[in-house]
């Protein structure tokens, strides 16, 4: 029997507490952190040589927002999970975007939990 898959995800963020924070939350709960991006060029750069199933994204961040970038990975794998994870008020212009799939206040990281165990069942069938 081979290992089993874990989720993949990209962490997108430019304060590095946050990044500490996500990643603790991610490693937690088994999830595989297969990069980790300080500004949107970055992050999409970094998502190109790991292909994601998931990017967490902050909204403001040099050079690109976090619409921006969630655009252009959805653009990249239509199948990819956008996550937005900001303390700014975009959750409504997040989610009608078409490329945000979910908004989350920051800070609530239960929500988070729970997006993320909605994501294994419905992309690798288990919780």
């Amino acid at each position: 029997m081979g290992e089993e898959r874990r989720l993949r995800v990209l962490l997108v963020d430019d304060e590095p507490d946050m990044i500490a924070l996500l990643q603790a939350v991610v490693l937690a709960e088994c999830w595989e952190i297969v990069g980790r991006a300080t500004s949107g060029s970055d992050a999409l750069r970094v998502a190109e040589q790991i292909e994601p199933d998931v990017a967490i994204v902050d909204y403001r961040m040099p050079g690109m927002n976090g619409l921006e970038v969630a655009a252009r990975l959805k653009s990249m794998w239509p199948e990819i999970v956008n996550v937005m994870f900001s303390a700014m008020e975009v959750g409504a212009a997040a989610q009608s975007s078409g490329s945000v799939d979910r908004f989350i206040r920051k800070g609530d990281l239960t929500v988070l939990r729970q997006v993320l165990d909605q994501v294994n069942q419905q992309y690798l069938g288990r919780s």
